[in-house]
């Protein structure tokens, strides 16, 4: 049994959250991305990853906010088999620390103050921020990437046609294309 949690604390919008560090395999600056054919908003693109184009996902829609082009400075990449069989890419407005934090520290989050998006966080943690000038307490939102990643991703992301890519719904009916 693992005894510490490695976090990652991104910033999206104004706040700041945890997301667990085991999925992620980098992070780098922002992908530019190639639109998607009649794609929801929480799909940004399809960006070039190494030999292959990859899905950029915008978790910021199921935590209730919308997010500005300019303040997107870092692209997380989800490591292949965390989610799907395929490499993904995650979209927030920076990266500020690894942090590595033991289960006990993480509290029950008081769901009233989470509404619309209580299925996503496994809890609160309470960190301390040290700085030059003063040391300050925070208490940061936990989220279950996992869980918002695969409730956003339907089956295959997208596939290439010959000039442009094509949304692809799983759905009851596998060879429907929207």
């Amino acid at each position: 049994m693992q005894d510490h949690l490695t976090l990652i604390e991104i910033l999206l919008g104004r706040d700041r959250y945890l997301i667990d560090g085991d999925m992620i395999d980098k992070f780098v600056r922002p992908l530019k991305t190639m639109s998607v054919y009649d794609a929801p908003p929480y799909i940004e693109g399809m960006a070039k990853w190494g030999d292959e184009m990859i899905p950029v996902i915008n978790i910021a829609p199921l935590l209730g906010m919308e997010r500005d082009e300019s303040s997107k400075q870092r692209t997380l990449i989800v490591h292949k088999g965390s989610v799907s069989e395929h490499e993904m890419a995650v979209s927030v407005d920076d990266v500020f620390n690894v942090r590595t934090v033991l289960p006990g520290d993480i509290m029950p989050a008081d769901i009233s103050a989470c509404e619309g998006m209580e299925e996503y966080v496994k809890g609160l943690i309470r960190l301390k921020i040290v700085t030059d000038e003063n040391e300050e307490e925070i208490l940061l939102l936990y989220l279950n990437l996992y869980k918002m990643l695969t409730d956003l991703l339907r089956g295959r992301i997208a596939r290439p046609s010959p000039d442009f890519y094509i949304w692809r719904w799983d759905s009851t009916d596998k060879t429907k294309t929207v």
